[in-house]
């Protein structure tokens, strides 16, 4: 009996320096694969907040590719998915129900990565499950280690219990980072909003509380939507490049006022990726810069990047919102006038497209 206490202690301390350390998890599912005679083990995330979440112990790296170009989550691709989601199933799915999902199958893709790698049998349980998708715990099992046991599976169970209450401490601490973030911003009365993996919003200043009174912003289900249509499909655009791996730096998103002139600038930037991060933490963050360019601007221009007047009026034109055809009628100027000027202007900012200037001038409204 002091055994089985012992031994559950010792799980439980595993899995709690995992939560609290989170490069540890590699070593914790490793050890769990060992302690039931399987070849590896595995911590997975399906669903919007967890597509490329799949942490598997001992496998050769060359899994990630091929991995990356499936859909993994497809019920009728991967028959572990599938299994998962046969009726009456029970909390330990193990390789009886992979049998039965297996003959439903619409393509072998998974089954030959199966093969490749020699995973078929194990057995699984979720862990959490909610609107931003699954986390699940596995065993894989190779052709040596066969079909799991009952005793197996029991044992599994038990060790399942301490890495679900680990998975929600991480994920406690982990959204403990939208409060202390978006209280950072509050000291800089920016209007910024945090999103997590998912692109959903988890946190805000009260700047960008306060710009969701006006109407011009809302929250669709979580994720920050505009009031016309395109920019909403232009943000989601965004929200997304910086979301999803490898997070980049998405282009800004221009809102239009009514006069066609720049209303609100959005930027979104990716936050420092943190290995091992399961999908809770702040992923991204929105930026609204307010207002259409001056002439503060343009001679902020001229001073930062030694722009002549006349090319720090064309930038300003354009973060406005200006065509260069309206630009080229307001200056009295050709197009091919204009394209000299422009090359000018890119190379004294060092901006390679249009989309980066817009970004710099906006980046001179605070």
């Amino acid at each position: 009996m002091a055994s089985t206490a012992t031994t559950g202690a010792q799980w439980a301390d595993r899995f709690l320096a995992a939560a609290l350390e989170p490069h540890r998890w590699g070593d914790a599912i490793r050890m769990m694969a060992e302690a039931t005679g399987s070849r590896h083990g595995q911590l997975i995330g399906f669903g919007p907040g967890a597509a490329a979440f799949n942490w598997i112990s001992e496998i050769d790296d060359s899994i990630v590719a091929k991995t990356a170009v499936m859909d993994l989550g497809a019920p009728d691709l991967n028959f572990r998915v599938a299994a998962d989601r046969l009726p009456d199933r029970p909390d330990i799915v193990h390789e009886a129900h992979y049998d039965i999902a297996r003959q439903s199958l619409r393509a072998d893709d998974y089954l030959d990565l199966c093969a490749d790698f020699d995973i078929f049998d194990g057995c699984q349980t979720r862990l959490m499950a909610g609107r931003n998708g699954m986390i699940g715990l596995a065993l894989l099992r190779d052709s040596k280690d066969g079909r799991t046991t009952q005793e197996q599976r029991d044992q599994f169970a038990q060790i399942a219990g301490h890495a679900r209450a680990a998975v929600r401490l991480q994920q406690a601490i982990e959204q403990q980072g939208f409060a202390l973030l978006a209280g950072t911003f509050e000291a800089m009365d920016r209007a910024c909003w945090l999103v997590d993996a998912t692109g959903r919003i988890g946190g805000m200043t009260p700047a960008a509380e306060a710009l969701l009174s006006t109407g011009r912003f809302r929250l669709n289900d979580g994720w920050l939507a505009c009031e016309r249509a395109d920019e909403s499909r232009a943000l989601t655009r965004a929200v997304r490049m910086v979301v999803d791996p490898p997070g980049r730096a998405a282009d800004p998103v221009v809102l239009a006022d009514r006069d066609g002139g720049v209303a609100v600038l959005l930027e979104c930037y990716p936050l420092p990726a943190r290995a091992w991060a399961l999908p809770f933490a702040p992923r991204g963050i929105i930026i609204a810069r307010m207002g259409t360019p001056t002439d503060r601007h343009a001679q902020m221009l001229v001073r930062a990047f030694r722009l002549t007047p006349a090319e720090a009026d064309i930038a300003v034109r354009l973060a406005g919102g200006q065509s260069r055809k309206e630009i080229a009628a307001a200056r009295g100027v050709t197009i091919e006038t204009l394209k000299v000027q422009l090359r000018s202007i890119y190379d004294k900012t060092g901006c390679g497209r249009e989309s980066q200037l817009v970004r710099l001038v906006g980046l001179l409204s605070h």
